[in-house]
């Protein structure tokens, strides 16, 4: 695997780097669920002892993205409709509350911003490139919240997600009612009505994970039935 296109700008072979690298190889689908990681091979792709290593993938298996198993090693997490649900309503929790506290302080410019990327999404094909987009669409709002334990959270848990949607995604076409609730959010952040951006930002995660859910659920269904 090659994990060095993946890289954000961190000090080279720091425990943050690799974690960087392997996340995003592990949700862009670049090392498939089940997928070994193992500490040699890491090691030498960055050139770096298993220390810094070791630490990466206890990140990770804390972010759920990774489980370790006694005497086998570390593995990217299976893909689950139950972890799936999970995280949704995680999102469905707290991202309302991030808007809420964000809308009194977005700027034009953070609205502008907004539209601007709404725009690359409906020009962007690549489902891996929307979900980027569409993270950064959401971003820009909950920033303002000022709120960077909530923001962290929430990122990890769509980090994880986002592994599901890829794979829901890749055999259908992005919903379109994704993009329209996108418009919807803009209009209450515009408008400033807290209650009607907290209320539509909960039903756009859920109804939106129905997407994934119905998918997973339909592929356990096949594995139950062909062992």
């Amino acid at each position: 695997m090659n994990l060095r296109g993946a890289l954000r700008p961190k000090p080279i072979g720091s425990t943050e780097m690799i974690a960087d690298a392997l996340r995003d190889a592990i949700c862009s689908g670049e090392i498939p669920p089940g997928a070994p990681l193992k500490q040699d091979e890491i090691a030498a792709e960055f050139s770096v002892s298993h220390t810094p290593v070791r630490e990466a993938l206890k990140a990770l298996v804390s972010e759920g993205l990774a489980v370790l198993h006694h005497n086998r090693g570390c593995f990217v997490s299976d893909l689950s409709s139950v972890v799936a649900r999970e995280l949704m309503e995680f999102r469905a929790i707290l991202e309302p509350r991030l808007a809420g506290w964000a809308i009194d302080h977005l700027t034009e410019r953070d609205i502008e911003q907004a539209r601007l990327l709404m725009a690359k999404i409906d020009r962007t094909s690549n489902p891996a490139q929307r979900l980027r987009i569409a993270t950064e669409f959401h971003t820009v709002i909950y920033t303002r919240a000022n709120r960077p334990f909530f923001l962290e959270q929430i990122s990890r848990a769509r980090n994880n997600l986002n592994r599901y949607w890829r794979l829901a995604w890749g055999d259908q076409k992005f919903p379109v009612s994704t993009q329209n609730e996108h418009q919807e959010i803009l209009d209450f952040c515009v408008s400033r009505d807290r209650t009607g951006l907290m209320t539509l930002i909960e039903q756009h995660i859920m109804t939106s994970g129905e997407v994934v859910l119905q998918y997973l659920q339909r592929m356990e269904t096949d594995q139950m039935g062909h062992p």
